[in-house]
């Protein structure tokens, strides 16, 4: 038992630059492990809060791109509704502009991710590069991400104190400016 902990246990020999003296000090087999993976563990997690930025990114971008696309749509939404469109049919109108986006994103990544992969296999220790796993789920996330960023544009066309009348009246109103 006292040899597996002297086993365990390895001789670091340091200088102290004041008085010329050499020491030996014991360092534990766990803190030579976490010292000597100390760059990788801080590479893994600057690559995992890009990897988070990035998302926070897309679904801001996804947001943006919403939201002038309803602004632009105002007019046309506001006729539909006057004409007897139902919310659900404008929401429908709203989300597959999005929709369709975000499905030429994902099909778009998704090819250049395996393509992409073959390149840094070698840096890859233990992992597959072409997981489907790990690619469903970043199509899985974006998706999330869509449903979210649509949640506040869609809101216009599912408000019932918004009706046709406001969306014509602030048509001409901006029209006589």
């Amino acid at each position: 038992m006292f040899s597996d902990w002297m086993l365990r246990l390895r001789a670091v020999q340091t200088n102290d630059r004041r008085t010329g003296d050499r020491r030996r000090i014991a360092v534990s087999l766990a803190d030579q492990i976490n010292a000597s993976i100390t760059q990788e563990r801080m590479m893994a997690m600057l690559s995992g809060f890009f990897g988070v930025l990035a998302l926070l990114l897309a679904g801001l971008g996804l947001y943006g791109v919403t939201a002038y696309s309803v602004s632009l749509r105002r007019s046309e939404i506001g006729i539909r509704i006057a004409l007897g469109a139902s919310r659900t049919n404008v929401v429908r109108l709203v989300v597959s502009r999005v929709a369709l986006l975000v499905g030429i994103g994902a099909v778009a990544g998704t090819a250049a991710s395996l393509w992409l992969s073959r390149f840094v296999a070698t840096l890859l220790y233990g992992l597959e590069p072409r997981d489907p796993l790990t690619l469903l789920g970043a199509v899985v996330v974006l998706v999330i991400a869509k449903g979210s960023a649509l949640e506040i544009p869609s809101q216009p066309a599912l408000s019932p104190q918004l009706s046709a009348i406001s969306f014509l009246r602030d048509k001409f109103s901006d029209s006589r400016r």
